[in-house]
């Protein structure tokens, strides 16, 4: 099994926690980081210093709805966003636009949405 490298994730999350903490200072705040996979000696070393709870080898949930459907305002395409496509963190689901998350991708086409094009390599720019 490849190990995960642990400087840039860990970078990234504690930044962002050190910032949400920053800007709710009232809030108890703690980091964990879910991961389906074993890291490696080096990123538990980093995750304990930051302390940042790990969650190692976790068991994914594959019926949890984590696909954003959403309809483009600039011509009402019906879009998917898969987690860890480029702008799924940016897209914000309203549901009174008929958006909505759904768990498969057969659920998500089955009701006339498609994958944003920018994703599929070389098909139909």
């Amino acid at each position: 099994m490849k190990k995960i490298g642990a400087v840039p994730i860990y970078l990234y999350l504690s930044g962002t926690v050190f910032q949400y903490k920053d800007e709710n200072p009232d809030k108890k705040v703690q980091a964990i980081f879910y991961t389906s996979t074993q890291l490696s000696d080096l990123a538990r070393r980093f995750a304990k210093e930051l302390k940042i709870d790990l969650k190692e080898n976790f068991k994914m949930n594959k019926e949890y709805a984590a696909i954003k459907c959403n309809i483009s305002r600039v011509d009402d395409s019906k879009i998917y966003h898969l987690p860890f496509d480029q702008q799924y963190d940016k897209t914000k689901i309203e549901k009174s636009r008929g958006e909505f998350y759904c768990a498969t991708v057969k659920e998500a086409e089955g009701v006339g949405f498609r994958r944003a094009f920018r994703y599929r390599p070389n098909k139909e720019k």
